[in-house]
C-alpha cells in the first residue's frame, strides 16, 4: 500500500477500519495507549582505528577523538495490545530532557499526540525524535506497514550508503580506501580543515580505489572564500563533491561553486535556508538531517527544484540510523549516499547487525522499522 504524503494522520489509520474511517480512527487512536517507558543511556566505542589518524597533526579536530565518548538514549516503549517500539537519541543530550518527555508521553494515546508538530507536541523537542522514532514503530506493526511508508510512500526499496573516516595521513587513507572497496561502497566522505590539502590523499585514494567517488566535508573552517578557492581549485580533476566549505554565508557558498565549478553541498540549519539556498543558488546537494516532516518536506522540494540530497548523521547506532533509513526511501531526491555508519560502532545494538551491502542498506520487510534491539548488547554498553 502508498500512503500519499498529503494524507492526515487520521487517513493513515483509516485503512485498518470500515467506514466511516475518521470517527472510528480517532476511536481506534485512543485507545492505542503509551504504558510503559524505559530507556537507557549507551556509550559504544567506534571500532579500532575508524575515526582519524593519531598522528595526523595539530589541525585535527578534537571533536572526532571526544565524540564516541558521549552518551546516547535507547528508549522503549511498551503500548497497549503487546504492541512495543524502540528509538535513540542523539549525542550528548540531557538525562533531563529524556526524562521529561518520557514522563509527559506515559499513559498518553496516539489521539494524544500532535502531529503537526516536529515534537509531536512533546516538551523538550531536544529529544522528541528519539520517541518519535519508537512511537512510528508502533504505529507501523499496528498498522503492517514499514515506516517509511507512514513518511510519504517508500519511493527507494534500498538506500545509499557512504563509507566514512574523519581526517587522515595519506597512509591511513590507503587502508581506509582499501576497506570501502572490499565493503562494496561507492562513495568514500572524509574530513578535512583549514590549512589542509586534501590533494595527496585523493591522489593516492583514487589510484587505490578507481571506482570511488569522494565528499569532503570542511565543517565550514574557512573564512574567506579567495583562500578556500586557492586550495580548492586544484580538486576540481576528481569525482568529488565539497561539503560545507566556508561560513554559512550563502553567497559565499554561491560564490565557491562559480569559482571552483566542483559540485558543493550545503547542511541547511533550517527549512528557510534551504529555500534561501535555492534562490541563491549556493548548493547542489542538500545534507538533510532534520527531523521527519521537515525532511521529507525538503526532500520534496529538493526533487522539484533538481537538487539532490543524502541524510546526514552523528554516527549513529542501529535504531536510529534504520530510522534515517526510511526518511531517506521516503523521498525520491534523497541518492546522494548517506552518512549511514552504525557499521563502525563496536556493535550496533541490534539483533541482526547492520550490514550494508554493495553501498546500499534495503528497506526490512517487517512492519515498523524492521529491526529489533540485542537487549543483552545494550546491557554491555550501558554507560
Amino acid at each position: 500500500m502508498r500512503i500519499r504524503r498529503r494524507d492526515t494522520f487520521a487517513a493513515l489509520l483509516a485503512p485498518a477500519l470500515p467506514s466511516p474511517a475518521l470517527g472510528q480512527t480517532t476511536n481506534t487512536a485512543s485507545k492505542l495507549r503509551f504504558e510503559r517507558i524505559d530507556f537507557t543511556a549507551v556509550i559504544v566505542p567506534m571500532k579500532q582505528g575508524t575515526v582519524y589518524s593519531p598522528d595526523f597533526g595539530p589541525t585535527l579536530d578534537q571533536r572526532l577523538v571526544d565524540f564516541p565518548k558521549y552518551p546516547k538514549f535507547i528508549v522503549e516503549i511498551q503500548a497497549s495490545g503487546g504492541l512495543s517500539g524502540i528509538g535513540e537519541s542523539s549525542r550528548e543530550v540531557p538525562l533531563a530532557s529524556v526524562q521529561a518527555n518520557a514522563e509527559w508521553l506515559k499513559g498518553k494515546t496516539l489521539a494524544d499526540l500532535d502531529f503537526a508538530k516536529p515534537s509531536l507536541g512533546m516538551p523538550s523537542g531536544t529529544t522528541s525524535d528519539a520517541f518519535e522514532i519508537a512511537i512510528y514503530d508502533i504505529l507501523g506493526k499496528h498498522l503492517g506497514l514499514p515506516v517509511c511508508a507512514l513518511l510519504g510512500g517508500c519511493h527507494q526499496s534500498k538506500v545509499a550508503v557512504s563509507y566514512w573516516t574523519g581526517q587522515r595521513t595519506t597512509k591511513d587513507m590507503l587502508e581506509v580506501c582499501r576497506k570501502a572497496v572490499e565493503g562494496g561502497f561507492h562513495n568514500l566522505k572524509f574530513k578535512a580543515r583549514k590549512g589542509e590539502n586534501p590533494k595527496p590523499l585523493l591522489e593516492a585514494a583514487v589510484k587505490a580505489a578507481p571506482g570511488l567517488t569522494y565528499i569532503i566535508d570542511f565543517n565550514s573552517s574557512y573564512e574567506d572564500v579567495a583562500a578556500f578557492v586557492k586550495m580548492a581549485a586544484p580538486l576540481r580533476e576528481f569525482p568529488l563533491t565539497i561539503e560545507d566549505p566556508v561560513t554559512k554565508r550563502l553567497d559565499w557558498f554561491r560564490q565557491v561553486r562559480e569559482q571552483t565549478k566542483i559540485p558543493v553541498a550545503l547542511t541547511p540549519s533550517s527549512p528557510k535556508q534551504a529555500v534561501d539556498a535555492l534562490k541563491e543558488g549556493a548548493a547542489d546537494v542538500f545534507n538533510n538531517s532534520m527531523k521527519s516532516r521537515d525532511f521529507v518536506n525538503l526532500g520534496y522540494l529538493a526533487e522539484l527544484s533538481g537538487v539532490r540530497m543524502w541524510h546526514g548523521s552523528g554516527v549513529e547506532l542501529g535504531v536510529r540510523d534504520m530510522w534515517f533509513v526510511h526518511k531517506a526511501a521516503a523521498t525520491k531526491s534523497c541518492t546522494i549516499p548517506s552518512d549511514t555508519l552504525s557499521y563502525l560502532r563496536e556493535h550496533d545494538l541490534l539483533a541482526e547487525r547492520f550490514t550494508p551491502v554493495k553501498g546500499f542498506v534495503a528497506i526490512p520487510k517487517a512492519p515498523g522499522l524492521g529491526v529489533t534491539l540485542d537487549k543483552a548488547a545494550v546491557r554491555k554498553f550501558k554507560a
